[in-house]
């Protein structure tokens, strides 16, 4: 929901992608997670889920996570991130978008408008 949330708000020379840490590799987006999308007036979108590999950040200026648990978890698997690592949360006092997979709609409704909030705080800064 986030590469969507910053798609949609950047511009299209931005590189934008996600990966998980225990990412199910190959799966679509989450059904109740594009349920939410469309009914936010988001496009079906081709999404596969990839497992985070060291590579994907050598060369990425901005690291985004939800939760300070895969900030320390990135971090561990990659040093070198420091600095470019950051809470999609940041310009909300830090805030923590708790990852809604295995929970109700209403979780993925709640964390889509955290993550819509904070898709608005950075790309403010970063455009």
């Amino acid at each position: 929901m986030a590469e969507a949330a910053l798609r949609r708000r950047l511009p299209a020379e931005f590189a934008i992608s996600s990966a998980g840490l225990a990412a199910r590799v190959g799966d679509g987006v989450h059904p109740l997670a594009a349920e939410v999308l469309r009914e936010q007036g988001y496009t079906e979108q081709a999404h596969l889920a990839r497992q985070f590999e060291r590579a994907m950040i050598d060369d990425a200026e901005l690291v985004l996570t939800m939760e300070q648990r895969h900030a320390r978890a990135l971090l561990a698997l990659a040093p070198i991130v420091r600095g470019r690592l950051h809470l999609l949360g940041r310009w909300d006092g830090q805030r923590e978008i708790r990852d809604p997979c295995g929970r109700p709609k209403p979780l993925f409704e709640e964390a889509f408008a955290q993550i819509e909030q904070a898709a608005d705080a950075w790309c403010a800064r970063i455009t």
